[in-house]
C-alpha cells in the first residue's frame, strides 16, 4: 500500500522477477473531485536476458563417458553432475536485478518505495540491493506481479488505501 507512514510517504513501487522490473510512481490526485490518486507506470528497466535453460550455458553435457559399445560407435552415457549451474544461474540474475534497482532507487534520490517480488527470491533480493537501497525501502510485499495490469495494481495499492 503506497501510503503516509510517519510522514513519509511510498513514493516509488519496484515489481520485480528474476528477469523483468517494473518502475511505477505514485501520484496524488489533484484538487479536482475527478482526478484521483494513481500510479504511473514509468519505466522497465533494461536487464540482461536470463538463459532459459542450461543448454543456453554449457555447450556440452556434462561428464559424457563412453558406454562401452563397438569401436568408432559415437554416443555416450551422461552421468556427470550440473554442479550447481541452476542455482549459480539465479543468483546472477538475482544480482542484476537488485543492481538495477538499487540504481533506479539511488537516481530518484533515495525516495521512501515499496519492493513486490517472488516469495522464493524475495530475502535474496532484499540482500542484493545496495546499502543505500536498502536502508530507505519502507516494505515488501511477496509475489510476483510483473504481468498484473496497472488498474489491478492500483486497485491493490492505491485503491482503499491498503492492500488486499
Amino acid at each position: 500500500m503506497l501510503r503516509e507512514r510517519e510522514g513519509t510517504m511510498e513514493k516509488l513501487l519496484l515489481i520485480a522477477n528474476l528477469g523483468r522490473v517494473r518502475v511505477l510512481k505514485f501520484r496524488k490526485g489533484g484538487g479536482d473531485s475527478l482526478e484521483q490518486d494513481h500510479l504511473v507506470e514509468e519505466e522497465e528497466l533494461p536487464l540482461e536476458r536470463p538463459p532459459s535453460s542450461r543448454n543456453d550455458v554449457a555447450t556440452d553435457q556434462s561428464g559424457r563417458f563412453g558406454r562401452g559399445g563397438s569401436a568408432g560407435t559415437k554416443g555416450g552415457m551422461s552421468y556427470g553432475e550440473d554442479h550447481k549451474l541452476d542455482a549459480e544461474m539465479e543468483r546472477k540474475a538475482i544480482e542484476q536485478v537488485g543492481t538495477a534497482i538499487g540504481g533506479t532507487v539511488a537516481g530518484r534520490g533515495n525516495p521512501s518505495w515499496l519492493l513486490a517480488a517472488p516469495q522464493p527470491i524475495l530475502a535474496r533480493l532484499q540482500e542484493a540491493l545496495p546499502p543505500a537501497a536498502r536502508k530507505c525501502l519502507a516494505r515488501t510485499v511477496a509475489a510476483d506481479l510483473t504481468k498484473t495490469p496497472l488498474a489491478k495494481l492500483e486497485d491493490r495499492f492505491v485503491g482503499s488505501g491498503r492492500e488486499r
